[in-house]
């Protein structure tokens, strides 16, 4: 485990802006958020302007211009106040993100940390540095060893809101499907073990903490590494204390998702919460019914692949799009 420590700086706030009456939480899959820079330490050749994706600078900026045009407009029409990411290769990409036009008066801040994953591609998290402070983080690699495998850092963030609550968040991006589901099911197992004993680290020290658990999981609320090792449950009104609630569960029950595989929709991408943003409705909760997917027509392919996610290529021919996911939502309220 790595632990981040950073300076935190008292700034003077006015009563009104001590008042945190509304915030959005977001996450985003943000498809293979490269530079163009060759970079030996990862697998990432095919991004780069020689490489089979002809990756160049004009492409690289088309791709932060269409990420940003969904990220500002992404909750209820507006920039989310919090912002979980995964797929991007390093800081310096998120950087570029959040100083393009559309998002720069948004006055983002990110936490990112390179993790040793063979594909080059990190978790980050975004937010603005008005409403939120952050104290400290610390990055968890799944226990992979018995495959010899390494995958994504989990990231855990805490930090307070402007009206003085601490706030947990921990952004994944689990193992992939890849060879099947079935036959990767133990690394995203691997993957919950390690995010209940995060909760359970936290909840020892800080038994009522409000924690919310973002991220792509490549698993849905009804599978196993979810539902039965992380204990998530799936009705609101009988959330015990100590676990935590998929705001997402009825959505994957309509038969709506994130992610399109196949012409089926698979919800992938979640946002729990702990039973503690459930029950104290004096202070920062969860919006009841509030969990939503961003989709918009522009974001979607037309013709063979029509209803599909727009992404940025179909195998190496160039779309221009946004990513082979949609980003999800919910909202707190004090």
């Amino acid at each position: 485990m790595k632990w981040y420590f950073i300076l935190i700086l008292t700034i003077v706030l006015s009563c009104n802006e001590k008042e945190l009456k509304t915030a959005s939480v977001a996450f985003y899959n943000l498809e293979n958020l490269f530079d163009t820079e060759p970079d030996s330490s990862s697998i990432n050749e095919p991004f780069t302007p020689e490489g089979e994706k002809k990756w160049d600078q004009v492409r690289y900026t088309n791709k932060l211009k269409n990420l940003a045009k969904v990220i500002g407009e992404l909750a209820n029409g507006e920039a989310p106040t919090f912002l979980g990411v995964c797929e991007v290769e390093n800081k310096k990409v998120l950087e570029d993100l959040i100083a393009q036009p559309s998002l720069k008066k948004e006055n983002y801040a990110i936490v990112h940390i390179d993790s040793p994953d063979e594909r080059g591609i990190d978790v980050g998290f975004i937010y603005k540095k008005s409403i939120f402070t952050v104290e400290h983080f610390t990055a968890h690699q799944p226990d992979l060893s018995y495959c010899k495998d390494l995958t994504r850092d989990i990231l855990h963030v805490q930090g307070k809101v402007i009206n003085g609550e601490t706030l947990h968040f921990i952004i994944n991006h689990w193992p992939s499907r890849g060879g099947g589901s079935e036959a990767s099911e133990s690394k995203r197992i691997a993957a919950a073990t390690t995010l209940n004993n995060i909760k359970v680290s936290i909840l020892k020290t800080e038994p009522n903490a409000k924690i919310i658990v973002m991220g792509d999981f490549n698993d849905e609320p009804s599978d196993k590494s979810i539902a039965e090792v992380l204990d998530v449950s799936c009705n609101q009104s009988n959330t015990a204390k100590g676990q935590f609630f998929n705001t997402f569960c009825d959505i994957e029950k309509a038969g709506k998702g994130s992610y399109l595989y196949r012409d089926s929709w698979d919800m992938l991408d979640q946002i729990m919460v702990s039973s503690t943003l459930l029950s104290d409705t004096n202070a920062i909760h969860f919006k009841n019914n509030s969990a939503t997917i961003k989709s918009e027509t522009w974001m979607l392919q037309t013709g063979k692949y029509e209803g599909y996610p727009l992404r940025t290529y179909g195998g190496n021919t160039y779309l221009n799009g946004y990513s082979d996911h949609l980003p999800v939502f919910i909202l707190l309220q004090n």
